[in-house]
């Protein structure tokens, strides 16, 4: 029987542990190939190993003692594969951070026991719940800096209050040390009180995400090419299944076409699913470009030029009244303009700022409407939607993540639902 995958994106605060939590997964988990570990004993300082050297690849990260990129590992349990992605907890690196956040199926939110929930531990809940990931195990690390349950207790309440108020329950609330392996693959005698599940337990507990093969196809257009006397479109499937005689409609151009073929490089196929690069010939219009998407015309996306949205502002420079940005969604690009931020809000205390606001500044949340140059296919975010995801460049800068809210169109009603 094939393992299940689950993708795990490990947040909190700087210096709360993520990097060394995540070492310390792999060593337990066997994931390390021959010598890895020694290779870090040599590298670390004195005697203790500084199991975070195993995710830092970048020199720079080294001489920092921070993590600078979202880095990528895997490991697995009888259960599943996990492929773990550790996030930068700096706030100047919180464009890093989305991304992480943004490919993974669950997270799990560190929380050093002593420091308790301080800032970057907010926000990065807060980003979550904005992306639309609500499977969260909470570990509280650092339990062998002589912190006892009392203390425990207090630092559980006051995370289990912070995700409350972003709608999200807590799968698990685990006390934890990752430096000593405590309740990451097995119960830790010096904190014998705790009777819930371990980290790994709490992990292989988790329900996997609709498998994406399941929802209606998207895929977008990324390039085309033409190759003996034939156009082929060529992408990667977002959700959805396609197959050799499936009709297709494309939008934004609103067109429908026959898939003549359905290819992979050196592979002999007549379909594809979610995940999977592809190419197709069609019998139909000839003349799509990047940006089409190809969809079921059952359940076609929305086509639309005015998208209610929540963005998060990750750009060092803010956005104010005018300022001209520009859509990506997927494959899609269009100018675009913040017509009127109807909350601005402080992504750390979630307190709002202010209604009806002519700016947004770094790390602030801005509940908006966006009026497009050109109609783009979007749809509301639930978490899995292709098209619920999108990002604001300002000046060819990446400046803003956002999710979609609300879209208005003929055939359904504007801001009818709230992220």
């Amino acid at each position: 029987m094939d393992l299940q995958w689950l993708r795990i994106v490990v947040v909190g605060h700087v210096d709360h542990g993520k990097s060394t939590l995540i070492g310390r997964l792999l060593h337990d988990s066997g994931a390390l190939p021959e010598g890895r570990l020694d290779e870090i004993a040599r590298g670390s300082n004195g005697d203790a190993i500084e199991w975070a050297f195993l995710m830092d690849h970048f020199h720079e990260e080294r001489e920092q003692e921070r993590t600078i990129d979202s880095t990528q590992a895997f490991f697995a349990t009888p259960k599943r594969v996990y492929r773990i992605i550790d996030a930068p907890g700096h706030k100047e690196f919180l464009k890093n951070m989305v991304t992480g956040a943004a490919q993974a199926d669950a997270a799990v939110l560190v929380v050093d026991a002593e420091a308790g929930v301080l800032e970057q531990t907010r926000r990065h809940a807060a980003m979550l719940a904005m992306l639309g990931r609500r499977r969260v195990i909470v570990a509280i690390n650092k339990m062998d800096a002589a912190v006892g349950r009392e203390w425990f207790d207090a630092v559980a309440e006051a995370a289990l209050s912070l995700l409350r108020q972003l709608d999200i329950a807590a799968h698990a609330v685990i006390p934890i040390s990752a430096r000593c392996g405590w309740n990451l693959a097995a119960r830790a005698a010096e904190i014998a009180w705790y009777d819930g599940p371990t980290l790994f337990e709490a992990l292989d507990s988790l329900e996997p995400p609709a498998p994406l093969s399941q929802l209606p196809l998207r895929f977008p257009v990324q390039d085309v090419y033409d190759f003996n006397g034939r156009r082929r479109f060529v992408g990667r499937i977002e959700s959805g299944r396609m197959a050799q005689g499936q009709t297709v409609l494309a939008v934004p151009a609103g067109r429908t076409a026959r898939i003549a073929s359905v290819e992979r490089f050196l592979e002999d196929r007549t379909s594809a699913e979610a995940g999977e690069c592809a190419g197709v010939t069609l019998d139909g219009p000839q003349d799509l470009a990047r940006g089409e998407i190809l969809c079921d015309p059952d359940a076609p996306p929305p086509v639309v030029r005015r998208i209610e949205a929540n963005v998060f502002w990750l750009g060092d420079q803010g956005w104010t009244q005018g300022d001209s940005l520009l859509l990506r969604c997927v494959t899609q690009e269009a100018p675009c303009r913040i017509e009127s931020v109807r909350r601005r809000i402080n992504s750390s205390t979630f307190e709002t700022i202010e209604t009806d606001a002519a700016r947004l500044e770094a790390t602030e949340v801005g509940h908006v409407v966006i009026v497009a140059e050109r109609p783009v296919a979007v749809e509301e975010f639930g978490g899995g939607d292709p098209l619920g995801r999108f990002v604001l460049l300002k000046d060819r800068a990446l400046s803003a993540g956002g999710t979609v809210t609300g879209a208005e169109s003929a055939n359904r009603s504007f801001g009818a639902r709230s992220a």
